[in-house]
């Protein structure tokens, strides 16, 4: 899962109305889950007492072009809605690239001269190898580990056949930027740039250690992203939370730290859109919200967070 997570933001292209069965009112808002793929229509009041309503689709951050074409229900509330909101703005997704370059030059200074090679056994390092070329490999050994770990990460799913262009959030930021506009983000860049270099450069080297082992039989890596993916296109929303809950419980069992690394990934994140969520409702009119769909689904989602804090019924 934190290989999912990391691999950063952006895709779909989306809209509802009509399919969603209308919700009664009341002092809290009510929630309706859709039959669109991950998709949910929150119905609530503004603070003058009209009706506002948020769409929530959840993404996933790798595709195909099974994913697509959207539900005509999601492209409708996409293209109607007054705000659009991703994990990232638009605006700070541009900058992410540059951002990223700048935070790896800075990574190869706080290496200081330390080569994550040397950290490695021998099995790990042969397979480091098969799947990045060894001249990368002795360039990236050079910086902090998280690079190694999200560039292995990178090629991993591209041998499972999944892509970020065929991501969700990438096509619907990519559709929004054609259409002139814009993108809030629920996430600040600098929370994103949080999320990829978590940890000490101790901690990085647990996390890569880890990667690697779980590597030595690629296939079985590659059969857990595709059963995730594929548990995403039937919409089996009960079977993806069940399999995202294990990777992180996975990880737990591991190390320590991989507790407070999910806190700040999902937890925190999750308590913070459920109060811009609230924000929105106040503020009225139609917002539409593209994002991971690890956070929609489980005992500690969004809209737990959204129940626990008085916002829905």
């Amino acid at each position: 899962m934190r290989r999912q997570i990391a691999t950063l933001v952006m895709l779909l292209l989306a809209g509802l109305m009509m399919s969603c069965a209308s919700v009664g009112k009341g002092a809290k808002a009510t929630v309706t889950e859709c039959p669109e793929r991950m998709f949910w229509r929150i119905d609530g009041t503004d603070r003058k007492g009209n009706p506002s309503t948020v769409y929530v689709q959840g993404s996933f951050h790798l595709g195909d072009g099974k994913m697509y074409p959207l539900a005509d229900a999601v492209v409708k509330a996409w293209e109607n809605a007054d705000r659009l909101v991703a994990e990232v703005s638009g605006d700070d997704f541009v900058a992410l690239q540059s951002d990223i370059m700048e935070e790896m030059a800075e990574s190869y200074k706080r290496a200081g001269g330390r080569k994550i090679t040397d950290g490695l056994s021998t099995t790990q390092r042969n397979t480091l190898v098969s799947f990045l070329d060894k001249d990368v490999m002795e360039q990236l050994a050079q910086f902090e580990p998280w690079i190694t770990t999200y560039s292995i990460s990178a090629a991993l799913y591209m041998g499972s056949g999944l892509s970020t262009e065929y991501g969700l959030d990438s096509v619907l930021l990519a559709a929004a930027s054609e259409a002139g506009r814009k993108v809030e983000g629920l996430d600040t860049l600098q929370t994103q740039m949080d999320i990829l270099t978590y940890g000490s450069y101790d901690d990085q080297m647990d996390m890569l250690r880890d990667l690697l082992d779980e590597l030595k039989d690629p296939s079985e890596e590659i059969a857990d992203a595709k059963a995730m993916y594929d548990s995403y296109l039937k919409d089996d929303r009960a079977s993806f939370a069940k399999l995202f809950q294990e990777d992180m419980e996975d990880d737990e069992d591991k190390h320590q730290f991989y507790e407070n690394y999910y806190k700040m990934v999902i937890t925190d994140r999750n308590k913070d859109w459920a109060k811009d969520i609230a924000g929105y409702l106040r503020e009225g009119g139609t917002t539409f919200i593209f994002a991971g769909a690890g956070h929609w689904v489980g005992n500690d989602s969004v809209f737990a967070q959204l129940r626990k804090i008085g916002v829905i019924e």
